[in-house]
This record gives structure tokens, sequence and C-alpha cells, in this order.
């Protein structure tokens, strides 16, 4: 690379004053054949603006001292003579000569360094522009992490709670709206607090991932399932009826007592309680349809755990039912 830029750089330099010395030749030649060329020297003041324009100041001064001396020949020519005083065109050819090259030399480092500015600048300006993309990228993925912090549960990968409600009451909308079924289980793990006793929180968070495993392979693709808070979770099932509600509880329930996990070299079955409840003309909210479903899962684990209670009517007592519960 360094050798290929010593060439053009020789190349820029000698082209001129050989291109000088080529035209004095021409000129001669032509006075020889008798062709009057008018204005030599102008010519020659020419070349040399144009040695110095492509090789600078060093290439212009080379192609002056070839100019100087090829002009005491050729104005010596009768044949090329434009202007009859030679010493005049003499020193008009030597003066420009001598001070062409740092004129042009002085304009030539002036607009390439104006042009190296704006280079500079312009790529100032791509560089700030692909910096500013890059925050702009940085900004996107953070706002997205940030979206999933608050949206998401780090443990299960489900909608968290406040998540879930806002999801849930466009949800609630469309059914009274569209008067499309809608129904709703809340369940929780049986006796969890016992398996991180006994085997660890990591356990205990081995155990909820598993749950919501096999509730993942029981619901629907547009159904909404979210982790409450500790051990609860729940399901919005939507275009579900009451008794379909019921049946996939069943199912759900079974799948995950009949899957045992493996716990320091012992199964460890789990089983889980679970309050199902249905939207009616009655329901105002998702708050009203959660209610009535953890009325029906305190029913449930009131009645020996592992159970799958339906909610009948929406005036239960939620309260009432707590209390009874944790008597």
């Amino acid at each position: 690379m360094k050798a290929s830029f010593r060439h053009r750089a020789r190349a820029q330099l000698l082209v001129g004053p050989l291109a000088t010395l080529a035209l004095a030749g021409i000129f001669l030649f032509l006075a020889h054949s008798g062709v009057r060329v008018p204005v030599p020297g102008t010519i020659m003041v020419c070349m040399i603006f144009a040695s110095t324009c492509m090789g600078g100041v060093r290439a212009g001064y080379l192609s002056s001292i070839v100019a100087i001396g090829c002009s005491a020949v050729l104005l010596s020519t009768p044949e090329l003579s434009f202007i009859p005083d030679f010493p005049i065109r003499l020193q008009l050819v030597l003066l420009l000569a001598l001070t062409l090259p740092p004129l042009i030399g002085y304009l030539r480092g002036r607009t390439l360094r104006r042009l190296e500015q704006e280079r500079a600048k312009r790529e100032r300006a791509e560089a700030a522009n692909r910096e500013l993309l890059t925050l702009r990228s940085e900004l996107m993925r953070h706002a997205q992490e940030l979206e999933r912090l608050a949206t998401t549960d780090d443990l299960t990968g489900l909608c968290n709670r406040r998540h879930f409600l806002t999801l849930a009451e466009d949800q609630c909308r469309l059914h009274a709206r569209n008067h499309t079924p809608l129904a709703l289980m809340i369940f929780d793990i049986d006796l969890f607090k016992s398996v991180n006793d006994r085997f660890g929180h990591d356990a205990g968070d081995a155990v909820l991932r598993h749950v919501v495993e096999v509730c993942r392979g029981e619901m629907g693709a547009a159904d909404i399932l979210a982790r409450l808070g500790g051990e609860e979770f729940v399901l919005l099932l939507l275009e579900t009826t009451g008794e379909q509600a019921v049946a996939l509880a069943e199912r759900t329930r079974k799948r995950v007592a009949a899957s045992p996990l493996a716990m320091d070299g012992t199964e460890l079955t789990v089983t889980i309680s679970i309050g199902v409840a249905e939207a009616d003309g009655q329901t105002q909210s998702i708050g009203d349809l959660m209610k009535r479903a953890d009325q029906a899962l305190y029913r449930a684990k009131r009645e020996g755990r592992n159970l799958v209670r339906h909610a009948p009517q929406p005036d239960v007592d939620a309260p009432s039912a707590r209390a009874a519960f944790a008597a």
C-alpha cells in the first residue's frame, strides 16, 4: 500500500514537467515544419499552472525550470514570434514561472484543507449519527426490558398481577358487549410452604415452574395465565363456559397430581386446589369474577385440598369463606 502511494506521488511530480518538455518539443517541431504557433509563452505558463495543480509546488517549479529553459529557445525562433520584443516576453515568462507555483500551491493547499475539513465534519456527523442510532437502539432495548419487567413474572415467565388485570379487564368488557362465555380459575399449590421448608427455595421454584408447564399444556392459545403472587395463579379462559372450565380444571388438577418431581432422590407429589367462576350478567369487573373464584378456591382448601370447586352464585360471601378456612 505504501509502495503504491510512493509510485503515484512520483508520477504526479514528474508528469507535469515531462508534459511541459514534450510541449516545447512539439512547438519546435511545428516551427521547423512551417506552422506558426501563436503565444507559445502563454501556453507554457498554462502548462506550469496545470503541473502545479496536478503535482504541487515542486512539480510546478520543475515545470518552470523546463519552461524558462525552453522559452529562451522558443521565443528566439522567428516562426514562433508573436510579440516583437523578445526580452519582454522572456521576462514575462520568467516572472510567471516563478510566481505561479507558490500561488497555485497556496490556493491548492487551501482548497485541500477545506476539503479535508469538510470530510472531517462529515465523518464526525456520520459518527454522531451512528452513535445516536446506537443509543436509540439501546433505549429501545432498555424500554422493552423495562416493559418486560413491569409485566412479566421473572421466575415463571407469566404475566404478573398488574398486567393480568389490565388484559383481563379488556376481555371482561368484550364479554359484556358481545355476550361471549368467559370463565376464570384461581389455583394454588397445596402445602407449598412445607416444600420450601423441607427442600429449600430452589425446590420451591422448581415446583412453581412445573405446575406452570402442566397448566400451559391444558390451556388454549388465547387464554391468559398469570402468577398472582407466591404459589397462587389465575387463568382466564376465553370463549369458555363454566362447565368447560370445571372440566379443564379437573384435567389440570389430575395431571399435576400424576406428575411427581424428583427431589433429593425422592419423588415429590404436588397437588393443587382450584376455584372456578363463570362471568354472567351480574359480573361488573374482573375483580368480581376473581372474588367468586377465590371463594371457590377456599372452599376447596377447606374441604380437603386437591379439589376443584365451582362458584355457584355471584354473591357468595368471600371474606367469611376465608375466615372459616383460616379458623
